[in-house]
């Protein structure tokens, strides 16, 4: 087992550990059938685990559609936050960027800490989603430019 961080595409076998964290992470996770259809039938996606010494530690999907980098989703383990795991998959995810303008996310305001490491990526504060979230808290909605336009 290594002791380094990976990343490696998602596949249905990772599911039983990503919905483990999903549900600690998130107030509205989302199901597993969302994921299977993100690993299995979204030609948009890119879902992605992060691991360490061969576990799941966190994840993220991202779909590249034409100009668009968005990512949906991006979560760390809560007994792993604080380590710059969720910086360095951040850093992954905008390496597999192909051809996009622009990447473009969502994010609870309240989530300060995930915030502030979107914008030492140079993630803007584009706007706001009123009532996004299930729970109906807004969404601030963020973005960087990838490519000059």
């Amino acid at each position: 087992m290594s002791d380094r961080l990976t990343t490696r595409y998602m596949t249905v076998e990772d599911l039983d550990a990503v919905m483990e964290i999903e549900r600690r992470v998130f107030i509205d996770p989302w199901s597993r059938k969302s994921y299977e259809f993100e690993i299995i039938e979204n030609r948009y996606s890119l879902p992605l685990v992060l691991e360490y010494a061969g576990k799941i530690v966190g994840y993220a999907v991202v779909w590249q559609v034409y100009e668009e980098f968005h990512i949906a989703s991006l979560a760390i383990a809560p007994e792993q936050q604080g380590r710059g795991w969720g910086k360095y998959l951040l850093e992954t995810l905008l390496k597999l960027a192909d051809n996009a303008d622009y990447a473009l996310l969502e994010v609870r305001p309240s989530n300060t800490r995930a915030i502030r490491m979107y914008e030492q990526f140079g993630f803007t504060r584009l706007g706001v989603r009123k009532r996004y979230y299930q729970n109906g808290e807004d969404a601030l909605v963020m973005r960087k430019m990838l490519r000059k336009l």
